[in-house]
């Protein structure tokens, strides 16, 4: 797994044994092709990196959401359908030396209707993030058709990640499931005593209300272990197909961080160790 490096048309390449440009080493295009470049940065052992990043999977799972954690660190408060695509920048330091990746990210519309245009934005990407909505199995199922298209149109050795947004939703249920069972006993043992003179419920409503609780706790349960059995399943096809799958929240911030930079690393790993065995 890692990704491709490719020169722009007509422009600098990586020739072997071209000895007096290894130095000065920069591949690039224009921003709206996908930006490639590798250059000493400044420092001893620091280099500079530019790559292309495209967001794909359904609309609807955080996309856009995500980038813009990861690029302004805010959640937006009104959502918006991406059409066609968006784009924003970042710059992640990827070692102890300093050197940094300056992601140029492609967030792309996830409708049935843009998915002929799909290949066009991840053209000359390095690098991919696949998101789904951990909430939204459909969305989940999806991830194995923009992998397929990633491998089959998309250039080759593609960096990707698979983001599982939106575990802030889960996360919270499991939270106020802890909650319930340790305020059990003492609910119970407020009931053993007198009802409250404001408050006086019947046996019978308040058999009727637990039997209610009783089914919703069920039904989260349920729910619960159904998105951790997805998450496993994921999980393992992600490692099977030798992706960097990560646990993720828009809305909290949640592995945003470690999600982007995570990939910028390993596509600064692979271009370099392509730059090296190239020259």
């Amino acid at each position: 797994m890692g990704c491709s490096l490719s020169s722009a048309g007509g422009g600098g390449g990586l020739a072997s044994g071209d000895s007096s440009s290894s130095s000065q080493l920069r591949i690039s295009q224009a921003a709206a092709g996908g930006p490639w470049g590798l250059q000493p940065d400044g420092g001893v052992g620091r280099l500079s990196l530019e790559a292309k990043i495209v967001l794909l999977g359904d609309s609807g799972v955080g996309k856009s959401s995500l980038a813009l954690r990861f690029c302004r660190g805010r959640f937006p408060q009104y959502h918006e359908v991406t059409i066609g695509a968006a784009f924003l920048q970042q710059t992640v330091r990827v070692d102890k030396e300093g050197s940094q990746v300056k992601l140029y990210i492609w967030d792309t519309g996830g409708q049935e209707r843009f998915r002929a245009m799909a290949p066009l934005y991840y053209r000359d990407a390095a690098g991919a993030v696949v998101v789904y909505d951990v909430t939204a199995p459909s969305s989940m199922d999806a991830v194995k058709f923009w992998v397929r298209e990633l491998k089959q149109r998309g250039p080759a050795n593609c960096c990707i990640a698979v983001a599982a947004n939106k575990s802030d939703d889960y996360q919270d249920e499991e939270g106020e499931e802890e909650e319930e069972e340790e305020g059990k006993g003492d609910t119970e043992e407020r009931r053993e005593g007198p009802d409250e003179e404001d408050g006086e419920t019947s046996a019978g409503q308040r058999e009727d209300e637990n039997e209610e609780k009783k089914k919703k706790k069920k039904n989260d349960k349920t729910s619960l272990d159904a998105v951790a059995q997805r998450r496993e399943e994921m999980r393992k096809y992600c490692e099977a197909e030798g992706m960097t799958f990560i646990e993720c929240s828009a809305k909290t911030g949640y592995n945003v961080g470690l999600l982007f930079e995570q990939l910028a690393k390993e596509v600064f790993e692979h271009l370099r160790d392509n730059m090296v065995a190239d020259l």
